[in-house]
């Protein structure tokens, strides 16, 4: 597949959706791991924005390693070339943890239509789960944060050098 939008390299503007969407699923994340209010607000759009965000995160990198083959392999550009993976990494286990948060919450621990009861029952057993759950994606989220600066940090200092 070709990478070029009239001539010019797309990975410009699928980096911009990244960045933009990654730090926002993450602190989504933290939000939705440790306030209910705010989880029970997102809904199923939580999980399905970062469905969109490692969507975006893909076609960055696979963007980025056409636009690699095209310009001169500078020191940066290898530095970048090195660690943009980590990019996918952050989207791919954002979109992981908030799909395992989302099905935790609504088809374990709710009442869904036409049972009498959730699937669990036990409180501990909730409040436990939910808390690990919570700790996981709150890790991810600061991985994503940190993660995508970096990336972004190299991929600027490749452009500029």
């Amino acid at each position: 597949m070709t990478w070029l939008l009239g001539g010019i390299p797309m990975h410009p503007l699928f980096v911009h959706a990244a960045v933009v969407l990654i730090p926002i699923v993450a602190l989504l994340a933290i939000a939705a791991a440790w306030n209910t209010r705010t989880r029970d607000w997102l809904g199923i759009a939580f999980p399905i924005i970062a469905s969109l965000t490692l969507v975006a995160a893909a076609f960055t990198s696979a963007s980025g390693e056409a636009l690699a083959t095209q310009v001169e392999q500078t020191a940066a550009v290898t530095a970048h070339t090195s660690i943009a993976d980590l990019a996918v990494a952050a989207g791919f286990l954002l979109f992981l943890i908030s799909w395992v948060q989302w099905v935790w919450i609504h088809n374990y621990t709710t009442v869904r239509p036409g049972h009498t009861q959730a699937r669990v029952t036990n409180p501990q057993t909730i409040r436990r789960w939910t808390t690990v759950i919570s700790i996981v994606q709150t890790v991810i989220a600061v991985f994503a944060l940190v993660a995508i600066v970096i990336v972004g940090d190299t991929g600027a200092r490749a452009v500029w050098q």
